[in-house]
Parts: C-alpha cells; structure tokens; sequence
C-alpha cells in the first residue's frame, strides 16, 4: 500500500484526484488523525494514526517537489520510482506516504457512503 499511498498524495499535491477502483475492501484501512475511542466496530478497518509532524516538518520540500513536478523538471513517475527506492524512513517518502494515507481514507469512506 506503501506504493499507492505515494500516488494517492502526488495526485493530490498536483491538483486532481486518484480514483482506483476497489477489489478487495477488506485490505483497505483507514488512517485517523487521532486514536479512536470505544469504537470496536471499525477496529478491523484503522490502519494507525496519521504523522502530522512528519507532514509539517518536510511541507516545504514537498511543495519543492510538486513544484519540480508541475514544472516539467521532473516526471511523477520518476520522483515515485526514485522514493520507492530509498528506505522507508526517508523523509520526503515518508510525508508523502502520510498524505497519501489521508487521500486514500478520504476515498475510502466516499465509496463506503455510495459504492
């Protein structure tokens, strides 16, 4: 999901909306910005919490990258192959992975409410 997550944020950043279609629901989670209380119902669905911090600490380079991005400098899927690359703690994939979660459970929940 590491993958699509990243697709999900580069989508996202460059102005329009990744809509896959879904095969298997039940490995699809949902990410929250806090842990839900009392809620054992959608316990299967959570995925974890989202990293703000991480998205605020590298927002401005991942505007840099957009940026580089929207200006023809550089392919999406090239910035997506070269991040899928590095180890999975590099921050600029980790912040974009952390907004892709968002997008993607964005998504999610639309196609929940009308399939």
């Amino acid at each position: 999901a590491g993958f699509v997550d990243h697709v999900f944020a580069m989508c996202h950043m460059l102005g329009f909306r990744f809509a896959p279609r879904i095969k298997t629901f039940s490995k699809n989670k949902i990410y929250t910005f806090e842990k839900p209380l009392n809620q054992p119902h959608l316990e299967f669905m959570i995925g974890g919490t989202i990293h703000t911090k991480k998205i605020r600490e590298n927002w401005d380079d991942l505007l840099r990258l957009t940026s580089s991005v929207r200006n023809g400098t550089v392919t999406a899927s090239l910035i997506l192959k070269k991040l899928a690359a590095y180890p999975r703690q590099n921050s600029l994939s980790v912040t974009l992975r952390e907004i892709g979660r968002i997008e993607r459970t964005l998504y999610t929940l639309e196609w929940l409410q009308s399939p």
